[in-house]
């Protein structure tokens, strides 16, 4: 047999083949011998000699460790429910491991299933004689994709194994100084800023005055109390160059980049390989992106190149905001992006808290917060001048 992990899925779709490459990237950082047509065809371009099929049923057979990648299509080679000519590769895999099964009952000690994001797969959609043994949902959280490891590298006798994993901080106590945000917008920080969700990538819209600047220096300060480095980049006015940005990630990140900072931190794909290689959360700020939104030179870079890697860089989160934002149908990032749309608040009792916390002294001037929220059309930034206004002519 030989010493190493096979990954068996069907090819549902450009963004379920990513996930399953994805897969197979976090258990290679591992140190997981892992074996995927896609890593085979990037050292072998033409393919193997002997012919894919030979290649298939030579890596199914004879290898320590299987892993199944759930998705309907799999299931339906597995039922040999499929339409004449498809899903041929994985077909015959599922036969040779429901032979392998079969010469060995109750006692699989090799094949698995993995369950990954596009399909969450449900006990009652695996095939009956594949619901016996423990799925693994490796991109589900920590504790999952560790198990995994641990089970492959027992069953392949690896001692030199490294979890892959991210030491998030647990979401800690917070008052955030902003009105009406703790619905939506903020429980969205927590999560992110917690490694609780897939999604590590916000985008904000909203126009101007609506408060996106504020719930960003809301979320430094946060991401400070979590001790959690930020590259907090403004882009407003457009002039900022690339190579201001990049500065930006040595003067943060500098200890946390080692072939970046030590090359010169120019080399835009030795930054992609520190980020890919860390361990400990990073935040990305960016604000005012529709004034860079025109200029291809940046908004590619950010869109084709640091949004890509999000998926790739398990401790990457990443907060654009803007009146214009990245398009999410240009990358390949959207399916980890979660849109907030920021708009006036004008209910008053979402402002009455935070009016009594920031200007006690509004009370004195009996003025009406209603009639202010009128006036001001809803949008933060006016409301809160019009109170600082009144709080400070209670103090004279």
């Amino acid at each position: 047999m030989r010493q190493q992990v096979f990954i068996s899925y069907r090819h549902e779709s450009p963004e379920h083949a990513r996930s399953v490459r994805r897969l197979g990237e976090a258990l290679r950082e591992a140190r997981i011998p892992v074996v995927l047509d896609r890593f085979y065809l990037d050292d072998h371009p033409a393919g193997p000699d002997e012919g894919w099929p030979k290649w298939c049923e030579d890596q199914a057979n004879e290898s320590v460790c299987v892993l199944i990648v759930a998705s309907p299509g799999w299931f339906a080679a597995w039922e040999h429910n499929t339409t004449a000519g498809s899903g041929l590769g994985s077909a015959c895999e599922a036969d040779l491991f429901r032979q392998a099964l079969y010469d060995a009952p109750g006692n699989n000690s090799r094949i698995r299933l993995v369950c990954l994001p596009h399909y969450p797969t449900a006990a009652a959609q695996i095939p009956p004689r594949l619901r016996g043994w423990q799925p693994f949902h490796p991109f589900s959280g920590n504790d999952d994709l560790d198990s995994l490891v641990r089970w492959l590298a027992s069953r392949l006798g690896l001692t030199d194994v490294e979890a892959p994993t991210v030491a998030w901080p647990p979401p800690a106590a917070f008052r955030p100084d902003i009105a009406n945000r703790d619905r939506e917008e903020w429980p969205a920080i927590v999560e992110l800023l917690a490694g609780q969700t897939p999604q590590r990538i916000v985008l904000i819209a909203g126009a101007s005055g609506v408060g996106k600047s504020t719930l960003l220096r809301q979320t430094v300060r946060y991401a400070g109390q979590l001790r959690i480095p930020v590259v907090n980049v403004n882009l407003k006015g457009g002039t900022v160059e690339r190579d201001e940005i990049l500065g930006k990630f040595e003067l943060e990140l500098a200890d946390r980049l080692p072939n970046f900072v030590g090359q010169g931190a120019k080399r835009t794909h030795l930054l992609r390989k520190d980020l890919r290689a860390l361990r400990q959360p990073v935040l990305l700020l960016f604000d005012h992106y529709e004034d860079v939104a025109g200029n291809p030179q940046l908004s590619d870079w950010l869109s084709f190149e640091l949004l890509e890697e999000v998926e790739r860089s398990p401790a990457l989160a990443v907060i654009v905001a803007g009146k214009q934002l990245p398009e999410r149908n240009r990358g390949n990032w959207h399916e980890l992006a979660r849109h907030l749309q920021l708009g006036p608040i004008a209910d008053a009792a979402a402002w009455q808290p935070w009016v009594a916390r920031r200007h006690p002294q509004f009370a004195e001037r009996q003025a009406d917060l209603s009639t202010i929220l009128m006036l001001a059309e809803g949008h933060p930034a006016a409301v809160a001048s019009f109170c600082q206004t009144i709080a400070d002519g209670a103090r004279r």
